[in-house]
């Protein structure tokens, strides 16, 4: 309940707009993944990184996220996508791979599902 008052309180006021990139994002979240597991030297199990990604609608750059999810899907690496409003998240479900395996343009399939797609709105009266 603290997270949702938090946000609520937070995004007052805010404007979103797209349209919504996520590769950029994606290949700086795995190049620094790839750069701390070198520096530290930890194995994957003791490192753990998470992307909390708000977005209002579907991704514009669905073919190159989709190849760079999958390559993190190996990593200590996990997303949660949180849809806000009353846009189309059609291509967040299919990253969100609870249906099927998540597969790039090439059939190389993710390791593990590594994004949660959760709507606001589905939570947004709980407070």
């Amino acid at each position: 309940m603290e997270v949702l008052n938090a946000y609520q309180k937070g995004i007052a006021g805010t404007t979103l707009a797209g349209p919504s990139y996520f590769a950029e994002l994606m290949r700086t979240v795995k190049s620094q993944i790839t750069d701390s597991l070198k520096i530290t030297g930890l194995d994957n199990n003791r490192l753990y990184h998470v992307v909390i990604i708000i977005t209002d609608g579907n991704c514009h750059d669905m073919e190159e996220t989709t190849r760079l999810l999958v390559s993190l899907s190996g990593m200590p690496f996990s997303a949660v996508v949180i849809g806000v409003g009353d846009g189309d998240f059609e291509q967040m479900e299919i990253l969100d791979a609870d249906g099927e395996i998540l597969k790039d343009r090439e059939g190389k399939e993710a390791i593990r599902d590594i994004v949660q797609l959760v709507q606001y709105g589905d939570f947004a009266d709980l407070g």
